[in-house]
């Protein structure tokens, strides 16, 4: 089983590492290892074409809008503590207490979190993960990598998800007992992930169709997106001053 201190450890190294404001890089310079890239982006487009939006497609079929719309709530309710540490961690207090608020109301009248009886409310999402936390912090994006199965990410991008999948409340209830994680991990990361490519696979589709460089589309929706996150807890500067006065006049 994976070692959350270890994680811990990782996590703190790259939030402490040189704070660099993110460079608006040319793209092809943001991506150094592109031939690379463009194979793993390929073999990811078959799988997807072939394995992940058939399932899609299968689970639309036999589901209507307002079930998809149900998991979709649950899926996110259980996300909610995650935008919650996050906002914490970026010294946001206020929405973090919304990202609670919105778990136990949706957890408990919104019958686990299948109906989104929060934002009936008022109290409306806001989402956010470990990459917008370092994005906070000035932690620089790094090189554009292409993931298998999971797609074009830049390092802190990666480290972010990372962080956030061994941060799901599920995994966390579960990671020590292997006969519950089995019975429950699994077959939620099936729910998760089938549910998302069916929300992704009409998007996806449409930038492939319309795409004279489809590899080129998806880092630059990537980037461009990456370029919104905001360094907004810089450090000072600690360079010394000295304020010399040259006009004034020295007697002997």
């Amino acid at each position: 089983m994976y070692n959350l201190k270890k994680l811990a450890v990782l996590s703190v190294i790259f939030l402490t590492t040189a704070c660099a404001t993110n460079i608006h890089r040319n793209e092809t310079d943001a991506d150094p290892y592109e031939n690379f890239n463009r194979k793993v982006f390929n073999f990811n487009d078959s799988v997807y074409e072939n394995i992940f939006f058939p399932v899609a497609k299968g689970y639309r079929a036999i589901t209507n809008q307002p079930i998809r719309d149900r998991v979709n709530s649950f899926v996110a309710n259980v996300d909610e503590p995650i935008s919650a540490v996050n906002h914490l961690l970026q010294l946001e207090p206020l929405p973090a207490l919304k990202n609670v608020a919105r778990f136990v109301i949706n957890t408990t009248l919104g019958l686990a979190g299948t109906f989104d009886v929060a934002q009936g409310w008022g109290i409306k999402p806001d989402v956010t993960g470990f990459n917008q936390t370092m994005a906070s912090w000035c932690v620089a994006d790094g090189p554009y990598i292409v993931l298998p199965f999971i797609g074009g990410r830049s390092v802190r991008g990666t480290v972010g998800l990372t962080v956030d999948t061994f941060s799901d409340p599920i995994f966390l209830a579960t990671y020590n007992d292997a006969n519950v994680y089995d019975k429950v991990n699994y077959p939620y990361a099936v729910i998760k992930y089938t549910a998302k490519a069916e929300n992704y696979m009409d998007l996806y589709n449409d930038f492939k169709k319309n795409s004279v460089d489809f590899y080129a589309t998806m880092r630059s929706a990537y980037l461009q997106n990456q370029k919104n996150l905001k360094c907004r807890f810089a450090p000072e500067e600690t360079t010394a001053s000295y304020d010399f006065d040259f006009d004034e006049e020295w007697e002997e």
